[in-house]
């Protein structure tokens, strides 16, 4: 039968009536656009009605990273079509970006002159489903790097293995991330690199910048081998380029950073890894979340997990690898942790469920970290996109950094290493500022950086400058301005009014703002020792404030483990076939992201390698 529109809309109501949705509404036919805010910017969709119900809804404009989005920016339009309903089920792993479409949607029912209740599913009860009984030896919880490595280790030396993972995708924040650390793998021997210096002389440095504040044996094996895990990645389909080093302050460092080599295709780099997964033989499950492990007699004897069509998977097992990336979705946790709100990178999805579920059992609680990095504005864009106008001027190091108390702390230039940069701002609470003079602002709207002999960028991840030197930054004037109607920029004429509007002391911002001002004259940062040529006065009136806060890479942690990665209890009984590794552990950090680059990624690569390996090793025996 031929397809006509008015069968098709015929489909639609017959569908809407047997899945229980939204009936036909009052609304205008037409195509309406409505914009929701994603991770990187605005989402824009376009919503077509005919005959009162959705016939089609189309993203014409997003800036969402495809490898975390990218089955959201499909799915969602698709669900709404289908259900004639906006309140669809968002993509685990991709909720913010679901939630954007979503809101475009109810304003283009609105904009049609409907109402979006009337577009609305009833909440659907939780399904129970039926429960299915699977056997294995390993089960791996969560299939970002750490759980991919685990995975592929587990199986490839002789375990049957099962993968799950929460997310509609594989690859978790991993995805996010630049690239692992490595000491002699062979694209460091081509490039001359491998052993001009040793894991010893890492380690050393590693302790040292930690003060000795972490497990320093759990370091060593984590990182003995690193190399050779970068090229077992290499042999197993994924692919690197050799850096070194990428931030400008840490040239001269330990020259151990691998990035992935597609940077615009990073998930193609885990689906590598997923094929020489199953070509060996193992199994996976996405959309399935862990949420029960199964013990006696502090050994583990399987794992629960929860499909997404409400089906129970009750797998026998003898280990259980918690790769489930530690804690940044779970907002009370961070709180709780840390004292206030964190902004903190996160796909949704890791919501430290290998600690709840560790503790369930009796395993200890470890060691959390936030692995602080980067600064960033109160825009809503997020961060490393390099898409943040309002954040460039935190960015460059012309700028200065006050307190809550209208001082100083930092040199502005540490901005160009963002752990410290981080860490810094970090000490001051959950928000500073950044000031510059309106004349500034327009002198870089203009030229860009340049104009003030600013010859190196700021970078958040490898491709990614947070601003241009060559180029005017354009709109950077009218960002501001916007930022001061929305409440998270400010601007005043002197310093003292200044400070009335961001509520701090008056005459310390003055004093501040004069005795920087001063320095400049005299080409010496007296207090704080900022580079000279990054020494621009601020004048004695006009003046923006960005509100800014540190940022994190991850909450990290929760789940103990001793030096080989196994979970133990408090009193350091090992749980029998119990691992953790990436995210899911802290022990051997001390408190903040590592000057070291690839550390974080690098630790989840070998750490996952090391435990997969153990559990098959249990297995066998």
């Amino acid at each position: 039968m031929r397809n006509t529109p008015r069968t098709i809309m015929a489909l639609v109501l017959a569908l809407a009536m047997l899945l229980g949705c939204a009936a036909m509404a009052e609304v205008a036919d037409g195509t309406y656009t409505g914009t929701g805010t994603g991770n990187h910017g605005d989402v824009v969709v376009e919503t077509t009605f005919e005959g009162g119900a959705i016939t089609s809804v189309v993203v014409t404009e997003q800036v969402e990273n495809p490898d975390v989005a990218g089955k959201a920016l499909t799915d969602i339009p698709a669900a709404i079509v289908a259900n004639n309903a906006w309140n669809v089920d968002t993509v685990t792993g991709a909720t913010v970006t679901s939630t954007a479409i979503e809101t475009a949607v109810q304003q283009a029912i609105e904009a049609a002159g409907g109402s979006p209740a009337d577009f609305e599913m009833a909440a659907a009860e939780a399904a129970e489903g039926e429960t299915i009984h699977l056997t294995c030896d390993t089960v791996v919880c969560g299939a970002g790097a750490s759980g991919m490595a685990a995975a592929l280790s587990s199986q490839q030396n002789g375990a049957k293995t099962i993968l799950v993972e929460k997310a509609a995708n594989i690859g978790g924040v991993s995805i996010i991330a630049g690239g692992p650390m490595g000491i002699d793998s062979k694209d460091q021997q081509e490039a001359g690199v491998a052993g001009t210096f040793t894991i010893q002389e890492v380690w050393r440095d590693w302790m040292d910048y930690n003060c000795w504040l972490c497990d320093g044996t759990l370091f060593y094996n984590l990182f003995k081998d690193s190399g050779r895990t970068v090229d077992w990645l290499e042999e197993n389909g994924m692919q690197f380029n050799f850096m070194g080093n990428e931030q400008a302050a840490h040239e001269g460092g330990f020259p151990t950073y691998h990035i992935y080599a597609d940077q615009e295709n990073k998930m193609g780099e885990y689906l590598a890894l997923l094929d020489s997964f199953t070509a060996a033989g193992g199994e996976y499950y996405l959309e399935t979340a862990a949420y029960e492990l199964k013990a006696e007699n502090d050994a583990i004897t399987g794992v629960k997990c929860r499909r997404a069509d409400g089906t129970i998977l009750d797998i026998d097992c003898t280990s259980v690898c918690l790769c489930t990336g530690g804690f940044a979705a779970n907002t009370d946790m961070v709180e709780a942790e840390v004292g206030f709100h964190l902004e903190t990178f996160t796909t949704g999805t890791q919501t430290g469920d290998g600690a709840r579920m560790s503790q369930a059992i009796g395993a200890g609680k470890g060691k959390t970290i936030q692995q602080l990095h980067g600064v960033t504005s109160f825009s809503g864009i997020q961060t490393g996109s390099g898409m943040d106008d309002i954040a460039k001027a935190i960015y460059i190091p012309n700028c200065i950094w006050v307190n809550t108390r209208g001082s100083r702390f930092c040199p502005e230039d540490l901005n160009y290493d963002t752990a410290l940069s981080s860490n810094s701002t970090f000490n001051q609470g959950e928000y500073y500022y950044a000031i510059i003079s309106q004349e500034m602002a327009g002198k870089l709207q203009e030229g860009g950086a340049q104009v003030y002999g600013i010859d190196t960028e700021v970078r958040y991840e490898p491709t990614v400058p947070l601003f241009s030197i060559t180029e005017g930054w354009t709109g950077f004037v009218d960002a501001l301005e916007d930022g001061c109607a929305k409440g998270i920029v400010f601007k005043a004429d002197t310093a003292e009014e200044l400070a009335e509007a961001m509520g701090v002391n008056a005459d310390m911002l003055a004093a501040t703002i004069r005795d920087y001002n001063a320095c400049c004259e005299k080409g010496f940062d007296e207090l704080l020792g900022k580079d000279p040529k990054y020494l621009t006065s601020l004048g004695d009136r006009g003046y923006y404030a960005v509100k800014a806060r540190p940022m994190s890479l991850g909450a990290i942690g929760g789940v103990l483990v001793n030096s080989n990665l196994q979970v133990i209890k408090e009193d350091g009984t090992v749980i029998t076939g119990l691992f953790a590794a990436g995210n899911d552990v802290a022990e051997f950090y001390n408190n903040s992201y590592p000057l070291i680059e690839g550390v974080s990624l690098g630790s989840a690569f070998n750490g996952g390698r090391m435990i997969g390996e153990q559990a098959a090793a249990l297995a066998k025996k």
